[in-house]
């Protein structure tokens, strides 16, 4: 009976160790599966962000008047939030696909008190 007992564990260790040399096959190792579920998460935040960030433009075009110095500095809040996006929050990074100093950067996302945000982009992992 102890044979019978232990069959349903040794069908699913096979079954496990199958789907493991199909996954190999395919070039599927566990290491590249982290690197995509870590790419999905980022993605998935970034649509998120994307999505909060357009609700307030929304509510701005209801404005007949325009603050031009205002619509441009929300413009430039909303190009280094997608460079952070965009970059996983790696400010350096961001830096460099805006064509700016890093340290010019980090000043602007002061201003702008996007401190807080970099939080929600970075990985949890420390």
């Amino acid at each position: 009976m102890s044979t019978n007992a232990s069959l349903p564990y040794q069908r699913k260790r096979m079954a496990e160790r199958e789907q493991n040399q199909q996954l190999k096959k395919l070039g599927a190792t566990p290491e590249v599966m982290n690197n995509k579920l870590e790419a999905l998460k980022v993605l998935a935040n970034s649509i998120l962000a994307e999505v909060a960030s357009l609700e307030p433009s929304l509510e701005r075009n209801d404005q007949l008047n325009v603050d031009l110095a205002g619509e441009v500095q929300r413009y430039e809040a909303d190009l280094i939030r997608s460079a952070l996006i965009r970059t996983g929050g790696r400010q350096r990074r961001a830096a460099a696909l805006l064509s700016v100093k890093p340290t010019t950067l980090h000043e602007k996302m002061k201003r702008y008190g996007m401190n807080a945000y970099i939080s929600e982009l970075e990985p949890e992992n420390g």
